[in-house]
């Protein structure tokens, strides 16, 4: 009887979608929970459209890992604490299969985080960020482990016994992360699809709280020698864009942006409360 956990914060472009994804596979007993988080638009109505299939919870306070924490305490409260446990971020779209291939990876005796294949949509985006994209697509991150940058990540109960609430971070994705090794994490070919920022300026915001993420767990909870961290990323997509002379452009593109966020971060470190997550409005449009 797994469960399904989506924090929302204005996505009233995108949450009946993302429902849409979810609900599609019908996969037996499931539990969806939306938890519209410090919204001033329709996200909540747009999820309770689709009745008793989805609860909705609403708290004007800010914060993913808040909202993830409210998620949860509902289902306990509810008597609906089951796994395994997806969190899914409310602008991510599954494809058909994708939800039953992540309950059924993480349907383990052994703790596993298991997460889909992520699917970047490019299409509305200008050709810089497309460039970005036709180069990232070859960092080693999104290709196996999990959490890996799809908005998705799913847990069974014995890896969900690992720490207790989410605590106040950038990067949940990588909390998770860093308390599996990497025989307890693993990608499913199934895809989710990411819309990602339509601009470089927004890439570059998006991208600058991703470094300042990972700089933030790093003090609080340091990788361990099993863990990959950044390091080899660069070579490692060099490798794969170098020998083709057509493929130049996009390593880059890559490359200053990789540059660029080193800068932009600072600006986010010294922000508070939702204007640190520097949400992607351009995706969402």
């Amino acid at each position: 009887m797994p469960s399904v956990v989506i924090p929302a914060h204005n996505e009233a472009n995108g949450i009946e979608r993302c429902l849409r994804a979810v609900l599609a596979d019908e996969v037996p007993g499931l539990v969806v929970v939306v938890v519209a988080n410090a919204c001033s638009d329709e996200t909540a109505a747009r999820a309770r459209t689709f009745g008793g299939r989805v609860q909705v919870v609403e708290t004007q306070q800010g914060g993913k890992t808040n909202a993830m924490n409210l998620g949860e305490r509902h289902l306990r409260e509810q008597g609906l604490d089951v796994f395994p446990r997806l969190f899914l971020d409310g602008d991510i779209e599954l494809a058909p299969g994708t939800l039953r291939a992540l309950v059924q990876a993480a349907s383990v005796a052994e703790p596993r985080v298991v997460a889909a294949t992520p699917d970047f949509d490019t299409s509305a985006c200008s050709l810089p960020v497309r460039l970005y994209y036709a180069a990232e697509r070859f960092n080693p991150y999104h290709l196996s482990g999990a959490p890996n940058g799809s908005g998705t990540y799913c847990v069974n109960a014995g890896g969900r016994i690992r720490w207790g609430e989410f605590p106040e971070v950038l990067a949940d994705d990588g909390f998770v992360e860093r308390l599996f090794s990497a025989s307890e994490r693993a990608t499913v070919p199934a895809s989710a699809r990411v819309r990602v920022p339509r601009t470089i300026a927004a890439l570059r915001r998006v991208a600058a709280r991703v470094r300042l993420g990972t700089a933030e767990l790093d003090r609080i909870s340091p990788l361990r020698p099993d863990q990959r961290g950044a390091g080899g990323t660069f070579g490692a997509v060099a490798s794969r864009l170098a020998p083709n002379p057509l493929r130049w452009p996009a390593l880059v593109v890559w490359t200053w942006l990789k540059l660029i966020e080193r800068l932009e971060s600072r600006k986010v470190a010294g922000k508070r409360g939702a204007d640190r997550w520097q949400q992607d409005a351009s995706s969402r449009a």
